[in-house]
């Protein structure tokens, strides 16, 4: 596992996940170097990673907790970090008195 291609999240998420069985895979965003095209596609789906949305050098995918090591060894891929929202999910503002 190349950890200097994980972003804080992935890494804290990453560890999180330990020893459990069947975790729920993760929504991950991709930074691939060079123009992304059909061989990189190949390349990160051998690793296990499916691939949704390209857009420019930024993916998004989603991959088990298992094959994100194998993810970070594909030269292609220069930065994975977990898709999070922008904003809190309703109901997650401060209730106003």
């Amino acid at each position: 596992m190349r950890a200097d291609k994980l972003g804080s999240a992935a890494r804290r998420a990453l560890s999180n996940v330990g020893e459990a069985v069947g975790p729920t895979p993760f929504q991950v965003l991709i930074r691939v170097t060079g123009e992304f095209g059909e061989e990189q596609r190949r390349q990160i789906a051998d690793a296990g990673a499916r691939v949704g949305f390209a857009a420019g050098d930024v993916l998004t995918a989603v991959v088990a907790p298992g094959d994100l090591g194998r993810l970070t060894e594909v030269d292609c891929v220069a930065y994975v970090e977990l898709s999070e929202p922008l904003r809190p999910e309703a109901g997650t503002w401060p209730q106003q008195q």
